[in-house]
């Protein structure tokens, strides 16, 4: 009975760090807390994408970073990852073919999903897309 009830502290204790706060915004999980992503609008510019900002103010010095994230109307297993390049005060990517990154989403409870990143990622600037790359979610790995 008492390894029950230190399995439901235990559980109680982890659960709220891999709750997001905010439904439809991913989170990258540094330690025990949940680092909300640069929710951001991506125009088109011939044949890229541009954010406004030359870095993101998300910064993580994880290689493979692990995003949580509580989906409302957003489809987590749908997320792409891209490699943005800074150029004069912003930032730009193209999305489909090889320069999407690889992940992995694995559904939890309670609507949260577990989104992890297989390819290691290098220095630099990256965004998620759901679908239509002019919702974007910006991140920096230093």
């Amino acid at each position: 009975m008492v390894r029950l009830w230190m399995l439901g502290l235990a559980a109680a204790l982890v659960a709220p760090a891999q709750t997001p706060a905010q439904a439809d915004l991913p989170y990258i999980k540094q330690a025990s807390t949940l680092i909300p992503t640069e929710a951001a609008q991506a125009r088109k510019e011939g044949a890229v994408y541009v954010v406004n900002g030359a870095e993101s103010p998300t910064k993580t010095p994880l290689p493979l970073p692990i995003f949580f994230v509580k989906a409302d109307k957003l489809a987590p297993d749908q997320l792409q990852l891209y490699k943005m390049e800074s150029k004069g005060g912003h930032r730009e990517f193209s999305t489909g073919g090889s320069d999407v990154l690889h992940m992995e989403a694995t559904k939890l409870d309670g609507g949260v999903w577990k989104v992890a990143v297989a390819d290691t990622l290098e220095a630099g600037e990256y965004v998620l897309t759901a679908g239509e790359p002019q919702k974007v979610f910006c991140f920096q790995v230093f």
